[in-house]
């Protein structure tokens, strides 16, 4: 028999269901509905008790049933649960003792709340902005102002268990460089370059900190503070390439390298190296008239933090606006600098890095095994052993040419005068957190490893990188994984 519909009176209840051939799954329909288990279920037709599944072949569609039983009475939890999602912000960071202090968007300004977390792990730049924010006898004109805000801002991150809203530290900010503070045509306030903002945030609180007594070190007392921390300086060398001609050599002070990006970069070092290796047009003296030099720029010093910008945007005359490369392009998380160096300051850092391997070798008690193991196998020393040998007559450099991955400002979008800007700040060991404005959240290194582009996703466009003054320790690699 084909199923059909009755209804079952229960109370003052009536429930509408269908019917087949099984007592058991009228019975576990009813259960759902009213909760009454079914060993204390019965049910009535015309008066009769339903007991087997054979009653049910003398009901008709429409029939009236009536149930008799108590439903069961649920025990209230002994336990509240809360899902994560229902937490508020504060609730959260005392719960999960998460860094949850995002930054609210006041109006497409993601481009700034992006470096503004990066920035603030930087504890050297921290505390001398603290240094002149409690200083009596700084200045108070509208930049220093600024520097002082921003000061606030980072404190007030710091022990934030709620989203901060910067408001005072962008108008001052906005009033300051009114190209930061551009409305579109509908009114609202347009979207900026995060490149652009550190630049200006480095170039406002260098020209404030530069009296010594803010300075790192005492070495570093002629400079300013964020040449103390980005600045390196470079040689940059221009030579003719249709005739003969002196070259030109000058040195300059830049505070990041650029990673260029083409259809045969594939990598993030190979997109500075090209950076550092152009072709440039130059009015020469000698053929009066402009003519292509290959300009050569070198790296004389390292500094302390390192920035690199991915340069995926680019003008398209075609459409008449600015264009991003979506081109996928990845980058370390530990960076060898050597390649980029003056060849002076890479003997220097392989003789510095000899010298660690040696004293590691020590260390472990590798050293007399190498030596004895030597005088078993070869007694005397071959013109390659002999290379490897460290030169005494080359200073080994205070730093390893290494540098470790502390942040990434990424973009979203195709556009450059729109899309979206969100850092990625490391916090210990494979824990990184994701600044989405005011939405924080936790992840892992292998989420920042999949941000090298390729497509629509959240792709690089500025790295920030921490000298590594000692031999990194290579991590175990995972289990499972080639």
């Amino acid at each position: 028999m084909s199923s059909r519909k009755v209804t079952v009176k229960w109370g003052k209840k009536v429930f509408e269901i269908e019917i087949g051939e099984s007592l058991g799954e009228i019975q576990a329909q009813l259960y759902s509905l009213t909760q009454v288990p079914v060993e204390r279920q019965k049910i009535l037709a015309r008066g009769r008790q339903l007991k087997k599944d054979k009653d049910l072949s003398k009901i008709k569609p429409g029939a009236k049933l009536m149930m008799m039983g108590t439903a069961e009475v649920l025990a209230a939890p002994t336990k509240e649960y809360v899902f994560e999602e229902d937490l508020t912000a504060k609730q959260k960071a005392e719960l999960t003792k998460e860094d949850v202090a995002g930054l609210n968007n006041l109006g497409n300004t993601c481009y700034m709340n992006s470096t503004v977390q990066c920035l603030r792990r930087i504890d050297e730049l921290k505390g001398a902005i603290n240094k002149f924010r409690d200083d009596p006898s700084a200045s108070s004109d509208a930049h220093s102002t600024m520097v002082k805000l921003m000061g606030d801002m980072f404190n007030k991150l710091d022990v934030a268990a709620e989203p901060f809203t910067p408001i005072a530290f962008v108008n001052i900010f906005r009033t300051l460089f009114p190209q930061f503070a551009q409305r579109g045509e509908s009114g609202h306030y347009m979207q900026q370059d995060a490149d652009d903002c550190l630049m200006t945030f480095l170039q406002v609180v260098g020209s404030k900190l530069s009296s010594p007594k803010y300075s790192l070190s005492e070495s570093s007392q002629d400079k300013n503070l964020t040449q103390q921390l980005f600045g390196f300086r470079v040689r940059e060398t221009l030579k003719l390439m249709e005739g003969e001609e002196e070259e030109k050599i000058k040195e300059l002070t830049m505070q990041k390298l650029r990673c260029h990006i083409d259809e045969k970069i594939n990598f993030l070092v190979q997109g500075v190296e090209k950076s550092l290796d152009e072709v440039v047009e130059v009015k020469s003296s000698t053929l009066g008239r402009n003519a292509n030099y290959k300009q050569s720029t070198r790296l004389l010093s390292l500094p302390k933090y390192l920035v690199v910008q991915f340069v995926r945007f680019y003008w398209k005359k075609s459409q008449g606006k600015k264009c991003k490369m979506l081109r996928k392009v990845k980058f370390p998380h530990k960076l060898d600098v050597e390649s980029f160096c003056e060849s002076s300051l890479r003997k220097s850092i392989g003789a510095r890095r000899m010298a660690d391997k040696a004293k590691r070798d020590k260390e472990l008690g590798l050293d007399s095994l190498k030596v004895e193991k030597k005088a078993k196998i070869e007694p005397t020393t071959s013109k390659d052993e002999q290379a490897m040998e460290i030169d005494t007559s080359i200073q080994p450099a205070d730093t390893t040419g290494f540098y470790q991955l502390f942040g990434v400002v990424t973009h979203k979008g195709r556009d450059a005068d729109a899309g979206h800007y969100i850092g990625w700040v490391h916090q210990k060991d494979d824990d990184w957190s994701k600044y989405d404005d005011e939405k924080v959240s936790p992840c892992k290194e292998e989420d920042i490893t999949n941000l090298c582009g390729g497509g629509d996703w959240h792709t690089a466009y500025m790295c920030y990188y921490k000298r590594i003054d000692t031999m990194p320790v290579e991590r175990p690699k995972k289990k499972g994984k080639k």
